[in-house]
């Protein structure tokens, strides 16, 4: 009679880091034991606080969870891990005594049936773990050929992670796109990667921005000089079969909403030109529309795919990437040496509201940036461009808003020699508020920093 070989422990091991979560201190104790001796750096979580605050440091392989409470436990655990993006494993080890246990089918998960033996564990841990692997090689590949097909979107959110999947299904469609999000969070960028991933350089991005056009400029712009039912020439044309970006599309004037539609729709029904459009807007259409403020047939051209971008505040994990951008970005844009965010800078970062969004960090890096001339950016130095909690920081700089602003200014006015022109644009304002603010200093009208000096000297 042929007796059946006992089962041996895989001869390759995995390496990785695994979390045990047992409400029982003893059981967890010994599970924690078993993984170690299985080569796992291991860890242990005797609630769910704890439990996903190991998760949320990241590389977790693996979840062993003894004797769960119930199977909604694990739905819910293997649901957030999900949403968070992660590629951690659950192994669920039901108690000895439980009746109905919940099977792998129901759960998202690998239930490990009794006997609960180290053997088995190991055998069910290098299967987990070598999931694991592999759907973090699969995340790489995907975030390698997202920075080859967009590689200025910066960060790897949940959040991002929709917007990069809505823009690969967007690829091969050509229909209208609307992109709406909180002003500051990036709509004309995002829609400049739609036209990206559709045509990259092979075709031209045609650009209208309706927010400092008149109705009459508008109309020019979009059509030029056509009469009523011609087919479309100005920029509409010009596009050809490249992309039309309509940014602020909720400032474009009601009647030429109006012949937009009608435009859209015939090139819809198969008329030319066959331009690509999108359109961007921080506005919510839907209410303009019943407040008969938009067009809703315009609306209903541009319906075909609307892409929400998240504000900052609900894509966090991004705010440390975006902002070592930032800072990498300016350093090349002036000529000056790297710089680095401390651990307290990255702290202050993400936890202010940043209501402006995106813009408004960069806005606030490039300050700091313009400012200090070191090689690190602590919290002392971005806390007073901050409104609120990180804001009352400010004190540890010793220098008030208004003298920071004066230091601002006084530094873009010398790293540009004295040009206001340039001055005014690099701090994104008039040029008479540049004026201003000198004159408030105290610098003759064509003066500025250093001009006290050589009068003072006279």
């Amino acid at each position: 009679m042929t007796q059946t070989p006992p089962c041996v422990a895989p001869t390759v091991r995995m390496a990785g880091r695994v979390v045990v979560h047992s409400r029982s201190p003893q059981s967890g104790e010994q599970l924690q034991q078993a993984v170690s001796r299985q080569g796992y750096d291991a860890h242990r979580a005797g609630d769910l606080d704890t439990l996903q605050q190991l998760l949320m440091q990241g590389n977790v392989a693996a979840c062993v969870l003894d004797e769960p409470p119930s199977a909604e436990f694990v739905e819910s655990l293997g649901a957030w891990i999900r949403q968070q993006g992660f590629v951690t494993q659950l192994v669920v080890l039901p108690a000895l005594s439980a009746r109905n246990a919940p099977t792998s089918a129901r759960l998202p998960a690998e239930v490990l049936e009794p006997p609960h033996t180290p053997d088995r564990i190991g055998r069910a841990l290098f299967a987990a773990v070598g999931r694991a692997r592999l759907m973090a090689e699969n995340q790489q590949l995907k975030q390698d050929l997202d920075g080859k097909m967009m590689p200025d979107l910066i960060g790897h959110s949940p959040a991002m992670q929709r917007v990069r999947t809505e823009l690969r299904n967007l690829a091969d469609d050509s229909r209208p796109v609307l992109v709406t999000g909180e002003a500051g969070s990036g709509v004309t960028f995002i829609a400049r990667a739609v036209h990206n991933v559709r045509q990259g350089d092979r075709q031209p991005l045609i650009t209208v921005r309706c927010s400092v056009l008149s109705a009459a400029a508008a109309e020019a712009a979009l059509f030029g000089e056509s009469k009523p039912g011609d087919e479309p020439r100005g920029r509409v044309l010009a596009a050809g079969s490249g992309t039309l970006l309509i940014d602020d599309i909720d400032a474009l004037p009601l009647a030429v909403q109006s012949s937009l539609a009608a435009a859209l729709s015939r090139q819809a029904s198969g008329g030319t030109p066959q331009v690509q459009v999108i359109a961007t807007t921080h506005a919510d259409l839907r209410l303009l529309v019943a407040k008969r403020e938009f067009d809703g047939n315009l609306l209903a051209c541009l319906n075909a795919h609307t892409l929400v971008i998240p504000p900052l505040r609900e894509r966090r994990q991004d705010i440390t990437p975006l902002a070592e951008h930032f800072v990498a970005d300016q350093a090349a844009r002036e000529g000056l040496g790297a710089k680095q965010l401390s651990t307290d800078a990255i702290g202050c970062l993400q936890s202010y509201a940043w209501a402006g969004n995106v813009r408004e960090l960069e806005n606030v890096i490039s300050r700091c940036c313009t400012i200090d001339t070191g090689t690190v950016l602590t919290a002392a130095m971005i806390s007073p461009w901050l409104e609120g909690e990180c804001a009352a920081g400010a004190e540890i700089s010793g220098l008030s808003l208004r003298e920071m602003e004066r230091k601002l200014i006084e530094a873009t006015f010398n790293r540009f020699s004295g040009n206001r022109e340039l001055t005014a644009r690099a701090l994104k304002i008039g040029l008479r508020t540049l004026s201003g603010k000198l004159r408030e200093y105290g610098y003759p009208p064509r003066g500025g920093p250093g001009s006290n000096r050589q009068v003072r000297a006279a």
